[in-house]
């Protein structure tokens, strides 16, 4: 990898081009200072597989004082997050439905009086018989064995929803961070381009005293330095509100002023979009289809066992009065005549849901497959042109600020075309700017997408089972 550092250097030449604070137009030169990393073996890593950090909620107050990184934001943000929470009661009410899945039918109690309070024979107790019985469903077609997979597979799809909602958090704060560290980046470099400013409008009242510079050029200094008041204004009240966004994705009270660390990278080189490509398979948006998938092929065997209708069984005494007190047993049996409801209906409309999951699922990679191309391609376009500003333009600007400033120094230039040429040179180091943050967000969405299951931060299962 190469890392890209913007640093700057405010020397001051006199008229004869030394070095110095005195009678000088202050010039700004973007120095590059570029280190080669090794990246056997790191690309993929840096865009898409990255080590899971098995942080945890953090304990006690935020230290507002530190620096925050992105890991530290991601840290608070995971802390302060309900996802735990909500997974957890989701676990419980999947425990219950499975508890409830492999529950044996009830037995049955009944009782039953007959031929009493009737007429002629039957009009007193005499002929009363007393029936009570035990009635038990008898489920056939493996129903129950169904029922506790359908809800077991059913359990497992909040694995895949848990893991895709840490992984859009992560997308969503990397992408506020990022925001947020290039508004910073902004605000340093506006800071640095108003205190040349200033110096160069003093520089010019200094030559206009002598005689060396018109009150017009005073004045364009002046109104250059009143015009980067705004932009630093401007640059800080956008950092303000990229702090504001980065600060939702935490919760709670959050400090209005905070300082962000981190290093605006770029890589040298691009994997193999065909690398990147047969990652998808192993990310949550897709592999959670699989899970789909079982789910729906457990709603089917289930529907096909509900073809075979349940048996009931009853068993029992019977009471004669009329006999002098006499008894027997009573036993039966209920099968259902399935002459027109084969659940025929439900089963061919489970086997089309097993379809349904299917196209879902080739529609989505499809989905994911194009956004992967469009990021890849954004990726690839914010390099070239970072790299174009950075060995063309830039030496380009810099160049032609010092030749401007010879020849000012030698009476052939007006500070005009000073300050024009120093407006060229910030331009250009805003346009890297602006490259860098489209890189980072090209980035952020590759990570997004490529990212494989398994690394969510918290492991649910296990803080469900340690409640």
């Amino acid at each position: 990898m190469y890392r890209f550092e913007i640093h700057r250097e405010l020397p001051a030449l006199d008229a004869s081009g030394e070095s110095g604070r005195g009678g000088s137009v202050p010039v700004a030169r973007t120095g590059l200072l570029c280190r080669s990393e090794s990246r056997t073996g790191k690309i993929v890593a840096m865009l898409g597989v990255m080590v899971p950090l098995s942080l945890g909620p953090l304990r006690g107050e935020v230290d507002w004082e530190q620096p925050i990184t992105f890991e530290r934001a991601y840290q608070i943000a995971l802390a302060g997050n309900p996802i735990t929470a909500l997974l957890t009661a989701k676990l419980e009410a999947a425990d219950g439905r499975l508890e409830q899945a492999g529950l044996k039918p009830n037995p049955r109690v009944a009782g039953e009086v007959e031929n009493f309070l009737g007429s002629g024979p039957y009009s007193g107790l005499d002929q009363t018989e007393v029936t009570l019985g035990l009635s038990l469903v008898i489920e056939r077609g493996r129903k129950r064995q169904r029922r506790e997979e359908l809800a077991v597979r059913s359990k497992d799809l909040l694995q895949w929803d848990y893991e895709e909602a840490v992984m859009d958090l992560r997308y969503n704060l990397r992408r506020a961070f990022s925001h947020a560290l290039i508004a910073q980046q902004n605000v340093v470099l506006q800071e640095e381009l108003l205190e040349l400013s200033r110096e160069s409008e003093i520089e010019v009242e200094r030559l206009a005293e002598a005689a060396r510079s018109s009150a017009i050029e005073l004045s364009h200094a002046r109104l250059a330095t009143r015009g980067q008041v705004f932009q630093l204004e401007s640059a800080q009240r956008e950092l303000t509100e990229k702090r504001a966004a980065l600060a939702a994705h935490w919760g709670g009270p959050n400090p209005d002023e905070f300082e962000l660390q981190g290093e605006l990278t770029l890589a040298s080189d691009l994997p193999p979009f065909e690398s990147l490509r047969e990652q998808l398979v192993r990310t949550p948006a897709l592999g959670r289809y699989q899970a789909e998938k079982a789910v729906q092929e457990a709603s089917v065997e289930l529907a096909q066992a509900r073809a075979h209708e349940d048996v009931e069984v009853f068993a029992g005494a019977r009471y004669f009065n009329q006999s002098g007190g006499n008894g027997a047993l009573v036993f039966g049996i209920e099968i259902p005549w399935q002459l027109r409801d084969r659940n025929q209906g439900n089963i061919k409309s489970a086997l089309a849901g097993l379809r349904v999951v299917e196209s879902r699922q080739e529609l989505m990679r499809r989905k994911l497959e194009g956004r992967l191309r469009v990021a890849y391609q954004q990726l690839g376009s914010a390099l070239e042109e970072r790299t174009s500003l950075e060995t063309d333009l830039l030496p380009s600007a810099e160049e032609m600020l010092g030749e401007t400033l010879e020849g000012y120094r030698n009476g052939l230039i007006n500070y005009l075309g000073v300050l024009e040429a120093r407006k060229t040179l910030f331009e250009i180091r805003i346009a890297m700017l602006d490259t860098t943050r489209r890189y980072l967000e090209a980035e952020n969405t590759l990570e997004h997408l490529t990212r494989p299951s398994g690394h969510s931060d918290i492991d649910p299962k296990q803080h469900h089972e340690q409640k």
